[in-house]
């Protein structure tokens, strides 16, 4: 399956099939699979910022982690600029892991409270070889830190002294220090202050003109998305169910899990809130250990019919590289 909306574009990025299962012990002691990933194929395309969005376990963190190989796939290709990296362990993948870098949700809990932010910058410099002696390494960890918003003798102190902002923008600093192509965003936001969001995400776009970067961005807060990513994938229970233009997903959703979604981004004008129709979806999100046969959506679904239980919907074009993963897309 193909989702190039971007022309002749070639994509940096191209995941295949990708699936995520974890293996545990349902109550009767049997082996069971949390398939937290199942069967996902995208494009991220070069100097794009793609988002992802769903609810809480949808398995938007543990596919950003799948492709930087945090997690070995269980199987499905990741491919960096053509090289499918599931196929390398160990030092051979230590190259590809410089072209890809990864940005933590939470600050406090990603960086070491024992090393300073020397050494947590540093650190990457040094597995990888950037730097040519002390002093280099030194002047390179200043450049990262003026770059990402932060004073040069920071360097010297450690993470508690910082607010969750600074944390976040040594994680940044952290990030972009082995000159990578591509970073994954894990709701890099959603533990800040709303005062202080503005600013890392004004950052993180800065970085992307400057460094040429290209970032998938996880999150759960839409509003945020539409004005951060080019395209956004909707993700539910281990799938992505829509895929398309950030403008166009806001105007014209075509899955039911999408709209919904979208009429709980909250309203500022109180006017239009009252017009607004919310759909308010039924029951909670189905158990990745035992999915719902067919569309796994339907058994939330106020359209589901027949042959949602029967059949998986692909993830199909519906034009203008509008893709829907629904046996009624177009209809509703």
């Amino acid at each position: 399956m193909e989702n190039n909306s971007n022309g002749n574009k070639s994509p940096l990025v191209e995941i295949r099939n990708l699936k995520q299962y974890f293996t545990i012990k349902n109550t009767d002691g049997k082996k069971a699979y949390v398939k937290a990933v199942d069967d996902v194929s995208f494009d991220i395309f070069k100097g794009e910022t793609l988002g992802l969005v769903g609810e809480s376990g949808s398995g938007k963190t543990t596919l950003g982690r799948s492709m930087l190989r945090i997690y070995n796939p269980t199987s499905g290709s990741v491919k960096i600029d053509g090289v499918d990296i599931t196929k390398f362990q160990g030092k051979k993948l230590l190259p590809y892991r410089k072209k890809m870098q990864y940005i933590f949700q939470d600050p406090y809990a990603s960086l070491d409270p024992r090393m300073t932010v020397s050494d947590i910058v540093g650190e990457a410099l040094d597995i990888h070889g950037l730097a040519s002696s002390k002093s280099d390494r030194a002047d390179k960890v200043r450049e990262l830190l003026t770059l990402v918003g932060l004073n040069t003798e920071h360097a010297s102190r450690y993470p508690h002294e910082f607010s969750g902002g600074q944390r976040q923008r040594i994680g940044i600093a952290r990030a972009i220090a082995v000159q990578p192509d591509f970073i994954v965003c894990d709701e890099p936001v959603s533990a800040l202050d709303v005062s202080i969001r503005a600013q890392i995400i004004n950052t993180l776009e800065e970085m992307q003109d400057r460094l040429d970067l290209t970032y998938l961005f996880i999150s759960h807060d839409l509003g945020v998305v539409r004005h951060t990513c080019d395209r956004v994938g909707v993700m539910y229970l281990g799938h992505i169910v829509e895929l398309v233009e950030s403008e166009e997903l806001y105007k014209n959703p075509m899955h039911p899990y999408t709209r919904a979604l979208l009429t709980a981004i909250p309203e500022p004008n109180p006017d239009t809130a009252k017009k607004r129709n919310r759909i308010i979806l039924k029951g909670e999100i189905p158990s990745p250990v035992n999915p719902p046969s067919g569309c796994k959506f339907r058994t939330r679904c106020p359209y589901a019919k027949d042959v949602c239980s029967k059949k998986t919907p692909e993830l199909a074009d519906h034009g203008n590289g509008h893709f829907v993963s629904c046996h009624f897309a177009g209809e509703i």
